[in-house]
C-alpha cells in the first residue's frame, strides 16, 4: 500500500512538472480535427510567436518553406555530369535539400509569387502562459492547400525556368569567345549578375562567376591600332585581343601641334581628321587618341609624318599596348601551361620596312625567359602590326605578387634598313593571360 502510495506522488509530481503552461485564450473551443495530422492535398503547420502578428510571418514562412522543399526535391540539377544533390541510399540528403531550399528562397523564383495568406482555408491559435515566468506566447497553426497536382505544376515550371537559366549561360559561355562590340562586355556581365543570382547550386555559381570574371578580363584585353589613310586623316580601331571590335563611345583626340581635329564614326572605326600647318619638322608631332571605356583609359599615338617627327627618313619600331599570352591548355591544379600564344604590338612609325631578329620576354610568372632567336623577319607596314609567336612545350606558372603591376619585360632586335646594324630596343608591357 506504501509502495502504490508512493508510485501516485511520483506521477502527480510528474504531471504538475510538465503542466508549466496554462491556456488563457484560444481561437476555437476544440481543437480542429486536422490540427498535428497529415491532411491530403493540404499542407498543416504550427509555428510559435510571441503576437498573432508575428505568428502569421511565421507560419507562411514555414509553408513557402515546406513548398520550395517540396520543388527542390523533385529537381535534378546536372552540370558537367555532376550532381548537385546530395543522394543517400536514395534519397535527398535533407540537409542538402535545406540549404537548397533557402538559395532558391532568395533567387525570387516566379512561383513563390503565387504563395499569399489569402489562401489559408483554416486558422487555429492558442495563447499559452508559462506558469513560473507569466510570460504569454502563441502556438498558430495554419492548414494551407497544396495538392499533388498544384506541386507538379510548380515542379514543371521550375524545370522550364532552370532549363532556361541553364540556356542562357551557356549561350554568354559561347559568345565570349565571338565578341563583337565592347558593348556586349558590360550586357553579358550585367547577364551574369542575374544568373549568379539564381543559381542555388555551387557548382553552377561557381561557373557563372568565373565566367562572369573572364568577361570583366576583356576590359584588359583592348588595345588601340590604326593606320593613315591619306594626308590630314587617320583611322583608328579598339582592338580585342587583337580582333577588331566595335565600340559606341568616341575618342577624344588632342594633338601637340596640329589642329582643326575632328572625330567621325565609320563603319566601326574612327577617322581623325587634322591640320598639320603648324607641326615643325625638328620636333616629335603626334595626334593623342584616347577612348575611355569602362573607367579605363586606352591610349594611342599616332606619330604624323607631314612634318617633322617620324618622317618617312625616319627608322622607329616600338612595342606598345598589351602582350597577350594565350595558353593552348591549362592545368591549373599543377600551374601548368602548354604551347603559349604571344601577340605583341608594334608600332613603325617611321613607316620604313624593317628586319626582325630576336625576342626576348622575361614574364613575372616564369622563372625561366621566352626566347625567339633567328625570326629573320621583313616587315614593310607602317603604323601599327601584330607579331604573333608560339612558346611550344610546358611551362610551370609561379604565383603572381598582387602587390606588384604586372609587366613582361625584355628586349626585341631589330635590322636597321638605313644602317644594316643590328639594334636593340627594350620593352616593358603590361600583358594578359588566359590563366590564374
Amino acid at each position: 500500500m506504501k509502495r502504490l502510495l508512493g508510485l501516485v506522488c511520483v506521477l502527480l509530481v510528474a504531471l504538475g512538472g510538465a503542466a508549466q503552461t496554462k491556456v488563457i485564450e484560444k481561437s476555437a473551443k476544440k481543437p480542429p480535427v486536422w490540427l498535428n495530422t497529415a491532411v491530403d492535398d493540404y499542407l498543416v503547420v504550427t509555428v510559435t510567436a510571441n503576437s498573432l502578428a508575428d505568428a502569421q510571418t511565421r507560419a507562411m514562412d514555414e509553408i513557402t518553406e515546406r513548398i520550395i522543399q517540396s520543388v527542390a526535391s523533385h529537381v535534378m540539377v546536372t552540370t558537367n555530369s555532376e550532381l548537385s544533390e546530395v543522394n543517400v541510399n536514395g534519397n535527398i540528403d535533407s540537409r542538402e535539400s535545406f540549404r537548397r531550399a533557402s538559395k532558391m528562397k532568395s533567387a525570387n523564383l516566379p512561383f513563390l509569387k503565387g504563395i499569399s495568406p489569402t489562401k489559408v482555408e483554416e486558422i487555429y491559435w492558442v495563447k499559452l502562459q508559462d506558469k513560473s515566468t507569466k510570460k504569454e506566447h502563441y502556438e498558430y497553426s495554419v492548414k494551407y492547400p497544396f495538392s499533388q497536382a498544384e506541386q507538379n505544376e510548380l515542379v514543371a515550371q521550375f524545370e522550364a525556368l532552370d532549363a532556361e537559366k541553364v540556356a542562357q549561360y551557356e549561350a554568354l559561355e559561347q559568345k565570349i569567345n565571338e565578341i563583337e562590340s565592347v558593348e556586349e562586355i558590360g550586357s553579358s556581365i550585367t547577364q551574369l549578375d542575374a544568373l549568379i543570382e539564381y543559381f542555388f547550386d555551387e557548382v553552377r555559381l561557381k561557373q557563372a562567376e568565373g565566367l562572369q570574371k573572364r568577361y570583366k578580363q576583356l576590359y584588359d584585353a583592348l588595345t588601340v591600332t590604326g593606320t593613315f589613310l591619306e594626308t590630314g586623316k587617320y583611322q583608328c580601331q579598339v582592338l580585342l585581343e587583337g580582333n577588331p571590335v566595335k565600340v559606341s563611345v568616341k575618342p577624344k583626340v588632342t594633338s601637340n601641334c596640329a589642329g582643326q581635329l575632328n572625330v567621325r564614326p565609320s563603319e566601326g572605326t574612327f577617322v581623325v581628321s587634322y591640320d598639320a600647318i603648324d607641326c615643325l619638322p625638328e620636333e616629335e608631332n603626334y595626334l593623342d587618341i584616347v577612348f575611355r571605356i569602362n573607367g579605363k583609359k586606352l591610349e594611342h599615338k599616332a606619330y604624323l609624318t607631314e612634318a617633322g617627327g617620324a618622317s618617312a627618313a625616319t627608322f622607329s619600331v616600338v612595342p606598345e599596348g598589351k602582350l597577350i599570352l594565350t595558353a593552348d591548355s591549362v592545368v591549373a591544379a599543377e600551374r601548368k601551361v602548354y604551347n603559349i600564344n604571344i601577340r605583341l604590338t608594334l608600332n613603325n612609325r617611321g613607316g620604313t620596312p624593317f628586319g626582325l631578329k630576336a625576342i626576348e620576354l622575361h614574364v613575372p610568372e616564369f622563372s625561366a625567359p621566352i626566347i625567339f632567336d633567328d625570326i629573320d623577319g621583313v616587315y614593310k607596314t607602317k603604323g601599327v602590326l601584330q607579331i604573333k609567336a608560339l612558346a611550344e612545350g610546358e611551362f610551370t606558372a609561379l604565383e603572381k605578387k598582387k602587390s606588384v603591376f604586372s609587366f613582361v619585360q625584355g628586349s626585341i632586335t631589330f635590322v636597321n634598313p638605313q644602317t644594316g646594324a643590328v639594334e636593340r630596343t627594350r620593352l616593358s608591357l603590361p600583358y594578359v593571360t588566359n590563366w590564374e
